[in-house]
């Protein structure tokens, strides 16, 4: 069933370990599974000191990264086309690295991003060894909130998508502030929101809300039924996303049978694996 679907991955990181070509490579692989488009989170700005740039991404992901991609420039460009042979990118803005001095997005927008990604992360996150923004930069948590909350009205007035990674545990009423003052912006949730009862309450509330799975793949072997019956539920508002870097072909095609076996429905994964993409990212 999987390989017949036509599938788009909402959330890969463009990150590499050695070559660009093992994402060229890579896509061979994805398409013969059925994999069609994929949302494509690059870096536009970063520091160009590789350990500051390491110190805010989770520590599990640093060995599928080559600190090479900090050096030589203040930000990755957007991929050839034939980096991705014969797939649909849609490129989104990582502004993990952003601060109030490069903070308006209409050069990004210019150069051809068509989405937003944000890591609010307000404070140190042990679990994931990552420095939060305001460390990071010497900024205050309030810093912080004043910047991202700029971004996303520049999000919204480009007409960008936002995928919006922020513990909903801890973060849920600055969230619930900001969804409630932004009308008909999309915002995609990875990870469930990191809480499964709270992101529910937003998607019921907020028709703009999306959520995707991404980096949840061994709960969801570990409690199928528990997530099979989250996404049957929100069947609707739930996207297909791996959290696979953009040379790391086995994890999506890990990602796509999981699912494929973990739904069965013909119906609800065609909604899973595409209409909800298309659908949020104002495709369809």
């Amino acid at each position: 069933m999987c390989e017949k679907a036509e599938i788009y991955d909402a959330h890969v990181h463009y990150l590499w370990r050695h070559s660009r070509l093992e994402n060229r490579d890579g896509c061979l692989s994805l398409r013969e599974k059925g994999l069609k488009g994929l949302g494509l989170i690059v870096m536009g700005h970063h520091p160009s000191d590789p350990e500051k740039c390491l110190a805010f991404i989770p520590h599990s992901y640093h060995d599928k990264i080559g600190r090479h991609l900090f050096f030589g420039s203040e930000g990755m460009a957007l991929p050839s086309p034939e980096e991705f042979p014969g797939l649909e990118v849609f490129p989104y803005l990582d502004s993990r690295y952003l601060t109030e001095e490069e903070s308006d997005l209409s050069s990004f927008a210019a150069a051809g991003f068509r989405g937003l990604k944000l890591l609010y992360v307000p404070e140190e996150d042990k679990v994931y060894g990552m420095t939060g923004w305001p460390g990071l930069f010497g900024k205050s948590r309030r810093d912080f909130e004043r910047l991202t909350i700029g971004l996303i009205e520049q999000a919204r007035a480009l007409a960008w998508p936002v995928i919006f990674h922020v513990d909903l545990r801890q973060e849920e009423g600055f969230v619930e502030n900001i969804l409630a003052d932004s009308g008909d912006q999309i915002f995609i949730f990875p990870h469930f929101g990191f809480s499964r009862k709270i992101m529910a309450r937003l998607l019921i509330h907020y028709p703009g809300c999306f959520t995707d799975f991404s980096s949840l793949l061994p709960f969801m072997k570990a409690s199928p039924q528990a997530y099979r019956d989250f996404i049957l539920t929100y069947q609707d508002q739930v996207l297909f996303g791996s959290d696979a870097t953009s040379d790391w072909p086995e994890l999506i095609c890990d990602y796509i049978d999981t699912v494929a076996n973990l739904i069965g429905d013909a119906a609800v994964l065609q909604k899973i694996f595409r209409d909800n993409y298309l659908k949020s990212h104002r495709l369809s």
